[in-house]
């Protein structure tokens, strides 16, 4: 179980970051219609974050401690980026490369846990909960780019 600790902590940081990434951008956002889609997202990634805190907890382990800063943990899930999210067009790249990093690990997650039906299901639900969080990005984005090239 001791590698699988490490991958739920792994996953509770992945969870944590896009929560806190989604929470920084609520101030910048003034259509109502995107509030409330980034409430839902927060509200998701909230859920996905407790369970990856209450199964950790569960094995007696320590739960990781989210230091840093924002750019660091971005830095480390993602590689090295830059966190321009002055722009909708910005944020909605940025919340496409989140996602498919997620949906990645996600896929690779579910194969490890055959033993862990539990953990597995949830990764499941999880990894969907994701994959809508992608879909509603790229369409906001054509949207947006669609916009810019109609002015």
């Amino acid at each position: 179980m001791m590698n699988h600790i490490l991958r739920l902590k792994e996953f509770y940081l992945l969870e944590m970051f896009q929560l806190t990434l989604y929470e920084s951008q609520m101030g910048a956002l003034q259509n109502e219609y995107i509030k409330h889609a980034y409430e839902r997202m927060i509200e998701l990634e909230r859920h996905h974050v407790d369970f990856y805190k209450e199964i950790i907890i569960k094995y007696g382990e320590d739960v990781p401690i989210f230091s840093g800063g924002l750019a660091s943990l971005a830095g480390h899930i993602l590689g090295d980026v830059a966190l321009d999210l002055t722009t909708a067009e910005n944020r909605y790249k940025f919340g496409i490369a989140v996602e498919t990093k997620a949906i990645e690990m996600y896929r690779t997650f579910i194969v490890e846990n055959w033993e862990y039906p539990d953990i597995q299901k949830r990764a499941w639900h999880n990894m969907i909960d994701e994959e809508f969080h992608l879909l509603w990005y790229k369409d906001n984005l054509n949207h947006t780019t669609s916009l810019v090239q109609s002015t």
